[in-house]
C-alpha cells in the first residue's frame, strides 16, 4: 500500500493533514504539460556556478561555509514566470557513478523584483517547496514544517505546478510516484525555484522532458493511476 501526502498550507498556518491511497504515476500524461525551463541569470546568487545552457547548477567547491544548516540563501530562479495553466519540469538530482544529492530545494516562488525585509522562505513570503537536507531529511516549508520519509532518495525529480487549481505536486520519476501536493492560493507570477545545496558531488540539472508517446486515441488516463489493492 503506497501513500501520499496532500497538505494544505495556504499563506496562513497549515490547517490540515490528510493522506490518500494512490497507484503509479502516469508520467506520459505529466510530461503533456512539460516546459523548457532554465535558470535566471539576472538573479544568480555569487557562491553558484551556472552552466552555459542554464540548465545546471552547483555551488563554487571554493565556498567555505562555516555555519550549520541549509544553506536557504543558495536559491535560484526559473526564467520562466506562469500566471495560468499547468506546468511540468523535473529535475536530476543523481550523476552517473555519484550518489544522490543529499542536500536540495525544489518547488516555486512568487516572482517579486522588490521583496520585503522579512527573508525567509515561507508561503506568506511567497515561497512553496520541498527540500532535502542531509541527515535531517526531507521536509516542506508550511508553517510549522512537515517531515517526510521519501524512500528510496529521488534521482530525479518531476514538478506539477497546477496554477489555476492552487496545487504543487512532486513526483519521483524513476519510481513513477506521487510524493506530495501542497495547495495554496497563487497570485501574480510565479517562478521555478532551485537550491542545489552545498558539499554534494552531483550537481542539480533541469531536464528537457522528452516528448508524449503519441497514441492513435486520446488518452484519459488519470495522472495518478489507482493501485489494484488499493
Amino acid at each position: 500500500m503506497k501513500f501520499s501526502l496532500i497538505l494544505v498550507c495556504e499563506d496562513e498556518p497549515m490547517e490540515k493533514l490528510t493522506k490518500e491511497v494512490v497507484g503509479d504515476v502516469n508520467i506520459e500524461e505529466l510530461r503533456k504539460h512539460a516546459d523548457q525551463i532554465s535558470i535566471d541569470r539576472e538573479q544568480l546568487h555569487p557562491r553558484l556556478i551556472v552552466s552555459e545552457d542554464c540548465k545546471t547548477v552547483r555551488n563554487n567547491p571554493d565556498f567555505k561555509h562555516n555555519i550549520k544548516g541549509f544553506k536557504y540563501n543558495l536559491c535560484v530562479f526559473g526564467a520562466q514566470r506562469f500566471t495560468s495553466g499547468r506546468h511540468y519540469w523535473e529535475v536530476s538530482l543523481a550523476q552517473e557513478d555519484t550518489d544522490p544529492k543529499n542536500c536540495w530545494l525544489i518547488g516555486v516562488v512568487r516572482h517579486k523584483r522588490n521583496r520585503s525585509k522579512d527573508k525567509s522562505l515561507t508561503p506568506s513570503n511567497g515561497f512553496w517547496f520541498l527540500c532535502s537536507d542531509g541527515p535531517n531529511g526531507f521536509y516542506t516549508n508550511s508553517d510549522p514544517p512537515v517531515k517526510l520519509s521519501l524512500t528510496p532518495r529521488p534521482e530525479r525529480l518531476g514538478v506539477l505546478l497546477d496554477y489555476d487549481g492552487g496545487q504543487l505536486s512532486f513526483y519521483n520519476v524513476k519510481e513513477k510516484k506521487h510524493l506530495l501536493t501542497m495547495s495554496t492560493r497563487f497570485t501574480g507570477s510565479v517562478a521555478p525555484l532551485f537550491n542545489p545545496g552545498v558539499g554534494d558531488q552531483s550537481s542539480l540539472t533541469i531536464l528537457d522532458c522528452p516528448k508524449p508517446v503519441e497514441s492513435p486515441v486520446e488518452s484519459s488516463q488519470p495522472l495518478l493511476i489507482n493501485s489494484s489493492d488499493a
